[in-house]
């Protein structure tokens, strides 16, 4: 073969390579959605069963400022010299074989952000949490005092010695329009969070007046609703109270 006919073979490929470049990239996005889905069915499900288990009753929200709990939800905590690994977690741990990566989407992979603005007891390095309205004194279904909004269940006061806030999964409103679990940012990139000036995940709860869903997967979040099933929405999507407050 001439030179000149190597060049023009070496040219088409490099123009069949540009073609297939998005195309792939695309593919990649998929299969990393796909593993989302299937880690937040697999959460979905081990969360049902804690329920199930557990008279009704929704597990705590693990957050930052509340202290560790047993009934966290999730174990996040990095020091596992203090707190449970993991793997440990309430909603996953009668599942057989657990890997921590269930808690991770793929897609979620840049750590810098989240160690900047991580609290002494060490960053959230997952990508999920669960929806945590938290206790108000605000008039709750014609009741007065202090009454949890939900989801999540939340435990006050000292942490050895909890005033225990408890929600149950029956006090949800049409449970299949209801976010339970959402996907947070991870990073400060546009390709990750809506905002500029926003947090990234900083623990298990997910609370929809301050935190954002991620739009890393084409703009898109994957949740999981309170009836188990599973969807991608849009960041508006969760700053609308209707899509996840229990009661509405």
């Amino acid at each position: 073969m001439t030179r000149g006919g190597q060049s023009v073979v070496i040219a088409i490929i490099a123009i069949l390579a540009a073609l297939l470049m998005p195309a792939l990239a695309a593919a990649k996005e998929k299969a990393r959605e796909t593993v989302c889905r299937n880690n937040q069915k697999q959460l979905a499900l081990g969360m049902q069963m804690y329920v199930n288990g557990s008279a009704d009753i929704f597990p705590g929200l693990a957050s930052l400022h509340n202290g560790f709990q047993p009934t966290d939800w999730i174990y996040w905590r990095t020091n596992t010299a203090l707190y449970p690994p993991v793997e440990k977690s309430p909603i996953i741990a009668q599942s057989g074989t657990v890997n921590k990566s269930m808690f991770r989407c793929p897609a979620d992979w840049n750590d810098a952000d989240r160690i900047t603005q991580s609290d002494p007891v060490g960053p959230y390095f997952y990508s999920y949490s669960f929806t945590g309205y938290g206790v108000s004194l605000t008039e709750f279904w014609g009741l007065d005092g202090d009454h949890n909004f939900g989801m999540a269940s939340v435990f006050t006061g000292d942490p050895a010695h909890p005033t225990a806030n408890l929600f149950k999964q029956s006090y949800v409103v049409n449970p299949s329009s209801k976010i339970m679990l959402a996907e947070e940012p991870g990073s400060m990139s546009r390709k990750d969070t809506p905002y500029d000036d926003w947090i990234v995940a900083q623990d298990g709860r997910w609370m929809p007046d301050r935190d954002a869903l991620t739009v890393r997967h084409g703009g898109k979040a994957v949740v999981a609703f309170c009836d188990g099933h599973i969807e991608a929405v849009t960041w508006q999507f969760g700053t609308n109270f209707v899509n996840s407050r229990p009661d509405l």
